[in-house]
């Protein structure tokens, strides 16, 4: 096989692709060319790195499957001590040979390559050996506690920090005097050594609080937190990091940690009086994210949790709203639009939201709830969720509409599909109600289906606008890559993946009359009313599944990096094992076997 067509392959596979032209023409000339027949073994590696580069391989442990192997994948790169299991050639295929010898070195001379073959090989390890379970007794303090410390002075009043725990809703204070820890103060320590002895209100902090206190650093496990309070007979560990002292753990926070997580955050939520407090209890979603993801929780129960959070934030924000600016002119329902509303939202999303009014939004009306948008918008901000850079938000006029202005703007929609019109409908078909009347927003939303079923020219142009964007897969099955605007190029898992499932799937549920929002809930409606081929269906679904998936994982391990404020939902292919890359090939070949039939349904009569 010619030089340069091994120099072009190299060019363009992760992570030859990272060195120089002169460098992959030189490890081109390093490399062997074999050919295996189907059903072939492959030798057991010595050393050597192979990479395939046509056919399909299988690596098998028994009866089980671990791997396959396709065209950029390869073996040799580790071999595990007692590893028993063989690859298998299951097509006839053209693979790249390095020697051990030749490989050694290469990855000597570029620590580019042995610093990716490296984390190849931890991967390969981790997938192939069971995971730990996760939980409680894996979690460690810096998981539970923020940086984040409520400090008082040693010459303040205990009344004075009375007041500050009450008003922090807190159990203990940090005492300290020009950044130094001098002690705690608890409210124990406020019973015991003030109230109990009839010290007056003014009494200073020094003389009350518990002096030099046990220490705990941040890195330490929570079980080692739980023993040190049980062996002190403690109950507040104020804790390290760095040398410096970053927050206070409490045996309540113990005790929680081992409770639903969800299920605390909600209750702090619906207990704060105002929005400084809401803004507290947000930087404990970023932990609970993490836990969810240390534990297993698979990517659509993570999203529903989170969206439920979101959701307590925003119920809570408008109480506040109506307690500031009094009671409502009438009626309203807060409604969420897109991701949030299907509750299949990443970790990247955005505001989507608007108001349903029992009255036309003029005057007096229109005055009022354009305040309660903006308190309740401007809270979420606050809270970490950004404004959507779209306006599709309550604070724009054209989204805080009674039920006949709402009707009136999807006729519209209906009767006249221009671009902006199917654009509208993909984000405003999936909306959720929030708060508000129940019955109210089902008779709008349960009109605007029933019409949107009776539209068939509507529905043929949300089909075509449905099949304006392909799987990212070539015509030998290839992926291609695309950038992220930030010079990385890899598979966009949501423009090129989740979102080509929603869209064509929410065709087929307004066509159905099908008044479910999210994807999954739709396709197990479609298939039950057997609007939908029931094996579609179901390889939709877990097309879906295994990309929320991934990109669940990728933000992941994107916020753990704290590499950057931006999520990408870019995933470089190189980073899945053979198993991985062959399934999300599968999954694309889904989706375009779903866009034909459904142009196919919708789009004949064209």
């Amino acid at each position: 096989m010619a030089l340069v067509e091994i120099s072009e392959f190299l060019a363009r596979t992760t992570p030859f692709q990272q060195l120089g032209k002169e460098e992959q023409t030189e490890l081109a000339r390093a490399i062997s060319v074999y050919y295996f027949r189907a059903h072939e073994v492959v030798p057991a590696p010595a050393g050597r790195l192979m990479i395939v580069r046509t056919g399909l391989f299988a690596r098998h442990d028994g009866q089980t499957l671990l791997e396959k192997l396709q065209e950029g994948d390869f073996d040799g790169y580790q071999q595990p001590e007692g590893r028993s299991d063989r690859l298998i050639c299951e097509e006839d295929a053209l693979v790249y040979w390095l020697d051990g010898e030749a490989f050694g070195r290469c990855r000597q001379r570029w620590p580019v390559l042995d610093n990716f073959f490296l984390r190849l090989a931890a991967r390969t390890l981790h997938q192939q050996t069971p995971p730990p379970t996760e939980g409680y007794f894996t979690l460690k303090v810096r998981d539970l506690v923020q940086d984040h410390k409520i400090v008082t002075g040693p010459r303040q009043t205990v009344q004075a920090a009375a007041q500050l725990m009450s008003e922090r809703r807190v159990s203990s204070l940090l005492v300290e005097e020009e950044g130094r820890l001098l002690g705690i103060i608890t409210d124990r320590d406020l019973r015991s050594r003030v109230l109990a002895l009839g010290l007056p209100a003014q009494t200073q902090v020094a003389q009350a609080m518990t002096r030099d206190p046990i220490t705990i650093d941040r890195e330490a496990y929570l079980f080692e937190a739980l023993q040190q309070m049980g062996r002190r007979r403690v109950h507040h560990l104020p804790v390290m990091g760095e040398g410096r002292v970053v927050g206070m753990v409490t045996v309540t926070d113990l005790v929680r940690a081992q409770q639903e997580h969800p299920v605390y955050l909600l209750t702090d939520i619906e207990r704060q009086p105002d929005l400084e407090g809401l803004v507290r209890c947000s930087r404990q979603i970023p932990r609970l994210t993490r836990i969810l993801g240390r534990q297993g929780v698979p990517a659509h129960e993570a999203a529903h949790i989170l969206a439920t959070v979101t959701d307590a934030l925003t119920e809570r924000l408008i109480a506040l709203a109506l307690s500031a600016l009094g009671p409502a002119p009438c009626e309203f329902c807060w409604l969420v639009f897109g991701s949030f509303a299907r509750r299949d939202q990443g970790l990247n999303g955005d505001q989507d939201n608007g108001l349903l009014l029992a009255e036309p939004a003029v005057g007096a009306v229109a005055d009022y709830f354009a305040r309660l948008a903006r308190l309740v918008c401007d809270g979420l901000a606050r809270c970490g969720l950004p404004y959507c850079p779209g306006n599709i938000m309550a604070t724009n006029p054209e989204l805080c509409l009674d039920e006949a202005a709402w009707l009136a703007r999807f006729r519209g929609w209906f009767q006249t599909p221009t671009p902006q019109a199917l654009l509208n409908a993909t984000v405003f078909f999936d909306v959720r109600l929030v708060a508000g009347s129940q019955a109210r927003f089902d008779a709008m939303f349960g009109a605007m289906v029933a019409q949107a079923a009776a539209q068939p020219l509507f529905l043929l142009h949300l089909a075509q606008t449905a099949l304006q964007r392909r799987a990212p897969l070539g015509l030998f099955k290839h992926f291609i890559l695309e950038p992220d605007g930030q010079q990385h190029r890899g598979l966009d898992l949501k423009t090129r993946g989740l979102s080509l499932i929603t869209d064509l799937v929410r065709v087929y549920a307004l066509a159905a009359g099908v008044t479910a929002v999210g994807t999954r809930q739709r396709l197990r409606d479609l298939e039950a009313a057997g609007a939908m081929d029931k094996t579609l269906c179901r390889n939709l679904g877990d097309a879906f599944d295994l990309l929320a998936e991934l990109r669940w994982k990728l933000h992941l391990e994107q916020q753990e990096a704290q590499e950057t404020d931006h999520l990408s939902n870019h995933l470089d292919p190189g980073t899945l094992s053979g198993l991985q890359r062959h399934q999300l090939k599968e999954c694309f070949a889904v989706i375009e076997e779903g866009q034909s039939l459904l142009s196919y349904r919708f789009c004949r009569q064209l």
